[in-house]
């Protein structure tokens, strides 16, 4: 097996294999089935990477804690080391000691400098490769996030175990096959034919050479392999010569609608997320399957994306894997709608469900006839359903595997197609309930919610719930009842109304909770966003804490790359939503940085403002007010679906001052509303210059309005004001 650090392919290297695969064009496309032509590419493939490919395997030298790959020069010093220390202990030398001594300092400042040196690396990496980061720290640490011991109770009620790793991976097994769906045989009642006769209808999808290869430059060659163990870095450095065998591999596997059998194993980790580890419901599964077949895979989610957008097909109200969309744009859309209703009195129930293992649970034959019912070519259909079917999986637990297991539902784990199915699946679902509710979706993250200003409103919303239960139970999802909850958002909400969900024929009554998390932002009653600020306070002091314990020789630069990458991060997502304007939580926020930059020895006796200019960086409370300003130009300019952003008002008139893309600014009587994302930036936005908001790129855009900006006291001064703004900075006063 290839180990990622290891894959070191020279020029020579990569010369002599393509060599060798130039030989897979010689494919017998009229006569070879599928099967027969990738097991005859994969050989080629194989054995140029066995011939031409150096393996590096696992020294139990390696095993050590904090063991470093020395050099032949570092081994010899130490080699010396241990002999000048022999010969004083035996001899009682001055002279020995002294040598001794020279040589173990040397050995310290080289071994030193190998540590910097591969410190330097991770942080250079940590952006786009933070598995090297997790690697690096996972090394260092006492505790190890494995699989624990396994404890459970049969179908009899006797307590079984799983000590080893084969049983461990066993047990892990049979609990993920648990929650597949049986689909029965009977007769459902089909979905209705989505496509009207203005839409254009799906064309075949034509692939070329040139297709394949732009897919195989746009590999991540710091991903892991599947199950065939063909490794994205060879895919990608061997591009031209294996886009012409693949191409023949994907047209036979499309004209047939067939699926080599490789294409249809994955291979599962069990991921750790939370509780007792002896609880298999506590591990996420995460699979790993054939590169090959994702490339195959986007080339038909593109052309099948395509034809929905163009159509209009998928509802406005899905967010979730979808281009121009993002879970940042529905927050705002959700909080611009909140604080708008709320301007008018009354209060906001919200309801949050969750669907129980969703992607897992899908049946295939009622997904294939939503496919059906949505114009999906027929070709495409074909080969969805061979793909969908048959398909097994294995549980790697260390280096143990569990048995073979069958998929028999479910959209198909870690492959590029399964959202886009599921998306498919579950489009219809905000059509039955929009009628009483208004309903937002994000992939399977389903909440309702409706402005309570009368009696007759709790029905609604309540009619709203019990047309979602109806539709999973005709397309046989399941509502976890356990995780859904009520928030009310208001000012002085009522609680006494309650919701339900039937579960075994009885009314179970929804809990009601004074905050939840919405897309990985913690939204609250007041909608203040104060808990949600802690937590990631929290976080990113968590984050710090390991680069301090992990990374002790960092210097200005390295500390930057890692501070961004891994903590500021947390710091920055969804920032436009939560943006806080009390002084308060400005500082709170300000000061993990103002610590963060105290890490490094030789910053501690500067300034916040110097440290700042020392690291090239900027208060997050101008990063904010800049973050603004970019998610208003891409939906102002169509950058974002425009269908589904929050609506800013242009101003009609020329006759003011200020640029082409002028915003209108409504009246409001609450902070809630005046400090809303639509509403706060409008000031910002209209003191920006044309030569700035007329930028045609994101990353053009955002380079001009750094040159614009580049003398702002608040860049390194969070207390001061954005000049040329007026009261839009009041909220430090």
């Amino acid at each position: 097996m290839l180990a990622v650090c290891a894959l070191n392919i020279t020029n020579t290297t990569i010369l002599k294999f393509i060599s060798m695969t130039k030989s897979t064009a010689l494919l017998d496309y009229a006569h070879s089935s599928v099967d027969e032509m990738w097991e005859k590419f994969k050989l080629l493939l194989m054995d140029g990477i066995n011939k031409f490919i150096p393996v590096t395997g696992q020294h139990p030298q390696n095993l050590k804690k904090n063991f470093q790959p020395f050099n032949s020069d570092l081994r010899h010093l130490v080699h010396r080391k241990h002999r000048l220390w022999n010969r004083w202990i035996s001899t009682r030398n001055e002279a020995a000691l002294k040598q001794y001594k020279v040589i173990r300092n040397k050995v310290k400042r080289e071994t030193v400098k190998l540590i910097q040196q591969e410190q330097q690396r991770v942080a250079v990496e940590c952006k786009k490769n933070p598995k090297r980061f997790w690697q690096y720290i996972n090394k260092r640490a006492k505790t190890k996030t494995c699989v624990g011991d396994l404890r459970w109770f049969d179908s009899n009620g006797c307590e079984k175990r799983a000590d080893n790793d084969r049983d461990k991976a066993n047990a892990l097994q049979e609990f993920f096959s648990s929650v597949y769906t049986i689909e029965p045989d009977n007769v459902f009642t089909k979905l209705a034919n989505k496509v009207t006769e203005k839409c254009k209808h799906m064309s075949d999808l034509d692939i070329s050479q040139d297709d394949v290869e732009h897919k195989l430059k746009g590999l991540n060659i710091v991903k892991s392999p599947g199950p065939d163990q063909l490794h994205p870095r060879v895919l990608y450095e061997t591009r031209a010569s294996i886009a012409y065998p693949l191409y023949l591999i994907y047209s036979k596997s499309l004209s047939t609608g067939v699926l080599p059998a490789d294409w249809k194993l994955a291979e599962v980790t069990a991921i750790y997320k939370k509780g007792p580890k002896a609880d298999r419901g506590n591990y996420r599964p995460v699979s790993l399957t054939s590169v090959c077949c994702k490339i195959l895979e986007s080339l038909i989610r593109d052309h099948a994306m395509r034809y929905l957008l163009d159509n209009s097909l998928l509802s406005e109200k899905q967010y979730g894997f979808i281009k121009g969309r993002s879970a940042s744009l529905q927050l705002l859309h959700m909080m611009d709608k909140w604080t708008d209703y709320l301007e008018n009195g009354g209060q906001i129930d919200v309801v949050y469900s969750d669907f129980e293992k969703a992607f897992d649970k899908v049946p295939h034959t009622r997904l294939i006839s939503k496919l059906r019912s949505y114009g999906i070519n027929t070709v495409i259909i074909d080969w969805i359903t061979d793909f969908l079917q048959a398909r097994k999986y294995r549980v790697k637990v260390n280096s143990s595997y569990s048995d073979w297991g069958n998929v028999t539902s479910g959209i198909p784990q870690g492959s590029v197609l399964g959202p886009l199915l599921f998306l498919i699946y579950i489009n219809d679902l905000i059509d039955c309930c929009e009628n009483y509710s208004e309903i937002y979706l994000f992939a399977d993250d389903a909440k309702l919610f409706h402005h309570i200003l009368h009696a007759s409103d709790h029905c609604s919303l309540q009619s709203g719930i019990n047309e979602l239960q109806d539709w999973t139970q005709n397309w046989l999802l399941k509502i976890n009842i356990n995780k859904c909850k009520v928030l009310t958002v208001g000012r002085d909400v009522d609680k006494n109304n309650t919701y339900s969900i039937i579960e075994n024929n009885k009314p179970v009554t929804l809990q009601y909770s004074s905050q939840c998390k919405d897309l990985g932002v913690l939204i609250d009653e007041k909608l203040n966003f104060r808990d949600h600020i802690h937590e990631k306070i929290n976080k990113a002091y968590s984050m710090l804490g390991i680069i301090k314990r992990n990374f002790k020789y960092l210097n200005i630069q390295c500390f930057t790359l890692l501070y961004k990458s891994m903590v500021r991060s947390h710091l920055d997502y969804c920032s436009s939503v939560w943006n806080p304007y009390h002084k308060g939580d400005i500082e709170a926020l300000e000061k993990v940085q103002k610590r963060a930059t105290k890490i490094l020895p030789e910053m501690k006796h500067l300034s916040y403002c110097d440290r700042l200019r020392a690291c090239n960086l900027t208060t997050l409370h101008y990063r904010r007010i800049r973050g603004d300003m970019i998610e208003t130009y891409k939906i102002v300019t169509g950058k974002y679906d425009t269908a589904v952003s929050p609506k800013l008002e242009k101003v009609d008139s020329y006759t003011t001052r200020g640029n082409d893309l002028r915003l209108h600014k409504k009246r409001t009587r609450y902070d809630l509303r005046k400090y809303c994302f639509t509403n706060r930036i409008v000031d910002v936005w209209n003191c920006l210059p044309n030569w700035v908001v007329s930028a045609d790129t994101t990353n053009n855009f955002k380079t001009r309005l750094d040159k614009h900006w580049h003398n702002q006291d608040i860049i390194y001064d969070f207390t001061a004001q954005l000049h040329g703004i007026g009261s839009r900075s009041e909220s430090l006063n």
